[in-house]
């Protein structure tokens, strides 16, 4: 994790992004719809498996650069990701519809 947090931190640097609209939230959440949509295209229209990679690796780099952007450190995100990781792992994982799902569900 740490490379990657380092390489979108030196393209923020890079570009000046500090204080413009590249860290405005909503314009970043825009720039991740967009992103998922392209993912969507890409699998429903059963694009290659670089085409599906690349598209990752677009909203990957979206989701670090929103940690830059609200100046949320390697270790907040580490701290906070294994804390949540450890209540999804006690979660149980139920079929709905025919499909199955790993979510917290709600009476």
């Amino acid at each position: 994790m740490e490379k990657y947090y380092e390489a979108i931190e030196k393209f923020h640097k890079k570009f000046k992004m500090k204080g413009t609209n590249n860290e405005d939230m909503t314009f970043r959440l825009n720039l991740m719809i967009e992103e998922l949509g392209e993912l969507a295209e890409v699998v429903t229209k059963g694009k290659s498996k670089n085409d599906f990679i690349e598209e990752n690796v677009d909203i990957f780099n979206l989701i670090i650069g929103n940690l830059i952007s609200k100046n949320i450190t390697k270790k907040e995100f580490d701290d906070i990701f294994w804390k949540k990781h450890e209540k999804i792992m006690q979660r149980k994982k139920k079929k709905i519809n025919g499909k199955f799902r790993v979510s917290e569900f709600r009476k």
